[in-house]
């Protein structure tokens, strides 16, 4: 997005100037010097007024594209179908994640990040993190962006941690008033893990894959990263239109990109560090970024500790009850005393 033109600055300042002086009861005759505006706030509350209308209008109307040094970025097509994104290790997949969930942070979106790597806690924008060191999360979903570091977790039972969330997620989004609703970002590391060949038909991927497929009525989108394309669920992946795609030489890996990339899949052996093919629209063109590092003082999340319930006692008999017990007790031994003496 452009930033305004001074003139064009100017002139709103001068528009909300005579406005303010109107609501006083004041008839102005004469236009205030630029100084004067600058002095009372006028013109940087101008230059926001003009930039929020332009992003709104934007957004609305599906063009935004974020100016992000090195590389294209549509903002409106990550929360419409999310970002997908591949590479082995050392292509720089996890940089160019950073840079696009430092531009959604700037824009009002919660990032949650799954990270097995715990890359994201130390280079990443995002200031609080948590380490996990099971499969339960705390109920109450995030309202503000976070990594979850889940090193400390097998594989299986980071799938179990991440279908919970999701079922938790869903439920929070859908329980709440749309008006009400913030944006949420899910970012997968490894993402082969969670949305492995199958994942949309299989049962214990059932609230993974309805939040992927589902997820955009109610302001949840993905971002999936991975080194191994050919093993993310097929349809998991054409939810995800805007695609980074870095160097590769994995022969069934290449092989699938080639229904995206057609001959240029062959480029994805040949690619450096830090450079990707980007794919949106049935567009193709090489982009290269910096390495991503952020000085953002981190903050650990403490977990909070499980609130266990004791078991009530079983409440005591009174003499009342105790006798009514012990003379039913009596009379069950006399009825059977008298069946056993009347067969002899």
């Amino acid at each position: 997005m452009t930033t305004p033109k001074k003139f064009e600055i100017v002139e709103k300042a001068k528009q909300m100037w005579f406005d303010d002086q109107i609501r006083q009861g004041f008839q102005p005759t004469t236009n205030p010097e630029v100084d004067e505006l600058k002095e009372s706030g006028y013109l940087s509350m101008a230059k926001s007024t003009i930039m929020q209308a332009r992003y709104r209008h934007e957004i609305e109307n599906g063009d935004y594209v974020a100016e992000i040094d090195g590389f294209e970025f549509n903002l409106n097509e990550a929360l419409k179908s999310g970002v997908y994104i591949c590479g082995t290790t050392g292509s720089g997949k996890s940089d160019i994640s950073m840079y696009i969930a430092q531009e959604l942070i700037q824009h009002d979106v919660i990032i949650i990040v799954f990270d097995g790597s715990q890359d994201w806690q130390d280079r990443s924008s995002i200031s609080h993190f948590q380490t996990l060191t099971n499969s339960l999360i705390n109920e109450k979903i995030p309202e503000q962006s976070i990594v979850y570091d889940i090193s400390k977790l097998s594989i299986r039972k980071r799938q179990k941690l991440i279908e919970n969330f999701s079922e938790q997620l869903y439920r929070y989004q859908a329980e709440t008033p749309k008006q009400d609703r913030k944006q949420y970002f899910l970012v997968f590391e490894e993402a082969e893990n969670y949305f492995p060949q199958g994942c949309m038909r299989a049962r214990r991927f059932e609230n993974t894959s309805m939040l992927m497929s589902e997820g955009r009525n109610y302001k949840v989108r993905f971002c999936c990263i991975t080194q191994f394309s050919a093993m993310i669920d097929k349809q998991a992946m054409r939810y995800m239109k805007q695609r980074y795609f870095g160097y590769t030489d994995e022969f069934n890996d290449v092989k699938y990109l080639r229904s995206f990339l057609g001959d240029e899949a062959q480029e994805l052996k040949k690619l450096d560090s830090g450079t990707f093919l980007y794919y949106n629209g049935g567009h193709i063109q090489k982009i290269s970024i910096e390495s991503y590092n952020s000085t953002t003082p981190k903050t650990q999340i403490a977990i909070p500790e499980p609130k266990f319930i004791p078991i009530s006692e079983k409440p005591k008999e009174t003499n009342g009850a105790q006798a009514i017990t012990s003379l039913f007790g009596c009379l069950m031994w006399l009825i059977i005393a008298l069946v056993i003496l009347s067969r002899i």
